[in-house]
């Protein structure tokens, strides 16, 4: 059996392997990467069974050495390994995982019996999601709280300072169609419209970004990621 730890910090390789050579019964063999093209590269040359990612590395991330690695070898089996539960990361997970596919994530904070509990589900066909984030998932599958990808794009429009018109000329729509997208999206974070709530009435636009800040929907990187991607897109358009 053979597995690819993939983290740009070589103490936390260094546990890891450690940890899984004392856990996994049967002979062994373990490769090591220190960033996210090196994970790819390396999963390409060795085709491990199972792959361990942090998630922030430098040149790829964690989610996107994945997605790269998955739509290759399918049938490897991908645990993250990382200090952050933000619902984004999930939703980017579960965006790239093939939907036969096996993956777990696990916190760095997990016990070692657990990290090692994940590494055995994901090799026996199994997901394993650590109970620090469980909440998290079951919130991207409640169609009640899970955003649509048309309602996340409005809020990182708006979390990056777009009016509704400008929102309207990045997204090829009308202005009514942006409002429409915002609405959905404020009723799912549970916003109240204007004159609604008796106790206090806020600005939606600020409470929705305060709101997905704190339920971990968005983060500085993820944001940095969209506005160069919206700033291409409308060169491109010119």
């Amino acid at each position: 059996m053979s597995v690819l730890i993939v983290d740009d910090e070589e103490r936390d390789r260094l546990w890891l392997k450690g940890l899984l050579t004392s856990r996994l019964e049967g002979p062994l063999t373990i490769y090591e990467a220190c960033d996210g093209q090196e994970a790819v590269d390396a999963a390409m040359k060795y085709k491990p069974q199972l792959v361990f990612l942090d998630i922030k590395m430098p040149k790829l991330s964690g989610i996107k050495a994945a997605e790269q690695i998955l739509s290759r070898l399918p049938e490897t089996g991908v645990v993250i390994l990382s200090n952050f539960s933000d619902e984004v990361y999930v939703r980017q997970l579960w965006k790239v995982v093939p939907a036969n596919g096996v993956f777990g994530y696990v916190l760095k904070n997990a016990s070692d019996d657990q990290v090692a509990e994940a590494a055995k589900a994901v090799l026996s066909g199994d997901c394993w999601i650590h109970p620090g984030i469980a909440r998290v998932i079951q919130r991207t599958q409640n169609r009640a709280t899970n955003l649509t990808a048309a309602e996340y794009e409005a809020l990182v429009c708006i979390a990056l300072g777009l009016t509704d018109h400008e929102i309207a000329n990045r997204l090829y729509l009308t202005e009514k169609a942006v409002q429409s997208r915002l609405k959905a999206l404020y009723a799912k974070l549970g916003i109240p419209g204007r004159g609604e709530s008796p106790d206090v009435d806020f600005n939606q636009r600020c409470r929705a970004v305060y709101l997905s800040n704190r339920r971990g929907l968005i983060n500085q990187s993820e944001l940095e990621e969209w506005e160069s991607r919206l700033l291409a897109s409308r060169t491109t358009a010119k």
